[in-house]
């Protein structure tokens, strides 16, 4: 796989201050994590990935210790000021700064596409979760994102996207070299009315892509230089929009896959 894990550290420390005005956690979401968690009170469970912390926050705010771990420090100053009853940790994914068997429970969101070496991370997740211990992902597997109807409008973004989006097979031979096994994996469909804007936010609300900022905190519209193809494809989508002809674009795109994914895994 592609090395972007320091572009996406520097991009990240980049929209980290206004990061939260777009990527806010969704609570469907932050339940469901927090459910297939599965961990009893009072034992910790790691964020990786944490960013600003949003989904770090709700997912104790179910009553589950969870610290965050992220290598932004902006974004981690983020997260301290929202919630400095918290621990947070800067820190790399391929050497988690923690003793062995420190967690119940692990998870990240929409993480899995920026990391650089994924046998070192699910060896360390391994690691650093005890026994039956359970990780929990939420990322898009490559077949779910060329559903999504966007691939009309900016095909090579998309392509792009999808090339960094790793498949079932490829995690799953990973966490089995790290001694995890997959034990589940439930689809998750962008909400009608989304609050954390994703890059398929705009499934049911095309229009959310004509804002700068929700384009300006999602990592494809932002690292990925294709300024004008996003012109073009905005100016495409807003003329489709009035001619009406978007709803027949939108119709040939099917969701039979889910539109996102969470995997669950289990320590031997």
């Amino acid at each position: 796989m592609t090395d972007y894990t320091r572009t996406s550290s520097a991009i990240y420390d980049r929209i980290g201050s206004g990061y939260d005005r777009t990527r806010r956690a969704d609570p469907t979401l932050a339940a469901e994590i927090a459910k297939l968690l599965d961990v009893p009170f009072p034992e910790p469970v790691l964020d990786i990935g944490c960013g600003t912390g949003n989904y770090t926050i709700a997912v104790a705010d179910r009553r589950v210790v969870t610290i965050g771990l992220d290598q932004s420090t902006l974004m981690l100053r983020r997260a301290r000021v929202k919630e400095p009853r918290l621990e947070w940790v800067a820190g790399d994914a391929e050497a988690l700064p923690f003793s062995d068997g420190s967690f119940a429970g692990a998870f990240c969101t929409m993480t899995l596409h920026h990391l650089r070496d994924f046998d070192a991370v699910f060896s360390e997740i391994a690691r650093i979760l005890k026994p039956g211990g359970r990780f929990v992902a939420f990322t898009a597997f490559p077949e779910q994102a060329q559903q999504f109807w966007l691939n009309a409008y900016f095909p090579e973004l998309m392509r792009r996207a999808v090339e960094r989006m790793p498949s079932r097979q490829r995690i799953e031979s990973a966490l089995a070299t790290a001694g995890l096994r997959l034990s589940e994996l439930v689809s998750f469909n962008v909400p009608e009315k989304p609050v954390d804007f994703v890059l398929y936010c705009g499934k049911h609300r095309p229009e959310l892509y004509f804002d700068a900022k929700v384009r300006g905190n999602i990592f494809a519209f932002t690292a990925l230089d294709l300024g004008q193809e996003i012109g073009e494809g905005l100016a495409k989508l807003d003329a489709d929009l009035e001619s009406g002809s978007f709803a027949e674009t939108r119709a040939s795109f099917s969701d039979t896959l889910g539109d996102y994914v969470l995997l669950v895994a289990e320590k031997r």
